[in-house]
């Protein structure tokens, strides 16, 4: 499924999550009192485009510390989540445990999800900022539709590529890279996304490695995979600060001025 050197990069992301998780309890991003007081952690469009859940099977893929997976229980699903971080996961069970929610979790990286995770669900999810730490789109799509039960839906919500083009100078969006060169990523860290621009959560330095994708990639990545897009939508905004010029909407998103870029795209597919 990939090479050696993706292999090392994979193992790379696990360790800097890893340093994450814990960092991420104290972010305001998260947010865990509030959440534990019953605060729904699904953003909007997840919500939209997942739909009705109750009495449903649900599988995560890369639910990280688990708040949304465990949302998803509280609003009647039968939810299994996913992660490729060990203390995310440790975390994810931690919070159903103290809660009393009915989810469990599974430690893995997702090309080897197979061999930890057996069976098929009536919906599989995966959130924002999970497709860029995948080095391979085709292979991720095949391990994520052999879980849709027949007549089951993929959802996919995520940050859109073309947000990831542009740099904020000034106030002004300014196209930085191409979409289609320099498709790695590696960034050496000391924050985490988990908070405003302005107020990061500091974590031991660390690497990150990421893959830039299209919705093109994507969607045919889905479709090679023997699933059926039912939907595709893009919105003018995303679930949190990416660039200083954004600012909040009101609805627990943040926008940039004017609605000049799709922010965030969603896919349904379905298992025939």
């Amino acid at each position: 499924m990939t090479s050696m050197s993706d292999l090392d990069k994979i193992s790379a992301n696990r360790q800097g999550f890893n340093l994450r998780a814990r960092a991420h309890m104290q972010s305001s991003y998260y947010d865990l009192e509030r959440f534990k007081q019953g605060h729904n952690m699904l953003r909007k469009l997840e919500q939209e485009e997942l739909g009705d859940v109750r009495g449903r099977s649900l599988l995560e893929l890369q639910c990280h510390i688990g708040v949304n997976s465990l949302s998803l229980a509280r609003m009647g699903a039968q939810v299994t989540g996913t992660d490729i971080s060990d203390e995310a996961i440790d975390i994810a069970r931690e919070l159903a445990e103290e809660l009393d929610l009915d989810a469990s979790f599974v430690q893995a990286n997702i090309y080897d999800l197979p061999k930890a995770l057996d069976g098929e669900f009536d919906m599989v999810f995966t959130g924002y900022g999970t497709l860029s730490f995948l080095p391979d789109i085709p292979g991720w799509a095949k391990v994520a539709a052999q879980y849709v039960k027949p007549g089951g839906t993929l959802t996919v919500v995520e940050i859109h590529p073309m947000l990831t083009l542009f740099s904020d100078v000034g106030g002004e969006l300014r196209v930085a890279r191409s979409l289609f060169q320099s498709r790695q990523v590696h960034h050496e860290m000391s924050k985490s996304y988990a908070d405003r621009i302005a107020d990061e959560v500091e974590v031991e330095k660390h690497s990150l490695y990421g893959w830039r994708w299209s919705v093109e990639e994507v969607v045919n990545a889905l479709i090679d995979a023997g699933l059926t897009i039912e939907r595709i939508r893009e919105v003018p905004y995303d679930a949190r600060q990416r660039l200083p010029l954004m600012v909040p909407d009101g609805d627990h998103n943040w926008r940039i001025p004017g609605d000049p870029i799709p922010l965030s795209f969603s896919c349904i597919a379905r298992r025939r």
